[in-house]
């Protein structure tokens, strides 16, 4: 699907995530919008992902995958629910490398306070 370039492609891979009926199948869906890199990835993962880190959610590999995919586009509006995801042991060691790849927080890292 990713090499279709077929724009609609991402916007029903974004529906399907985000779609808490068909959660159990949004793996797929979340990989595929990392890959796609589209304007909807980024706030389509970071709206499955808020959702999975409610306790007791069964669906830790999809929250797994959105964390790597946010990785993968390292957008700064992940930051915030991916320092959520710090909290849930599946996902702290995934979130912490997610982290990283975020450009603000690799530039904010080893820095001096008050030093440009």
């Amino acid at each position: 699907l990713a090499r279709l370039g077929d724009p609609r492609t991402a916007r029903a891979a974004a529906a399907l995530a985000t779609n808490e009926l068909r959660v159990a199948y949004a793996l797929h869906p979340v990989r595929l919008l990392a890959e796609l890199r589209a304007p909807e990835a980024v706030p389509a993962l970071i709206t499955t992902l808020r959702r999975r880190l409610r306790p007791h959610d069964p669906y830790r590999r999809v929250a797994l995958a959105c964390v790597e995919g946010l990785g993968e586009l390292g957008d700064p509006r992940a930051e915030s629910v991916l320092n959520e995801a710090l909290a849930h042991p599946a996902l702290a060691e995934a979130a912490v490398h997610a982290l990283a790849r975020i450009p603000h927080q690799r530039s904010a890292r080893g820095r001096i306070p008050g030093q440009r």
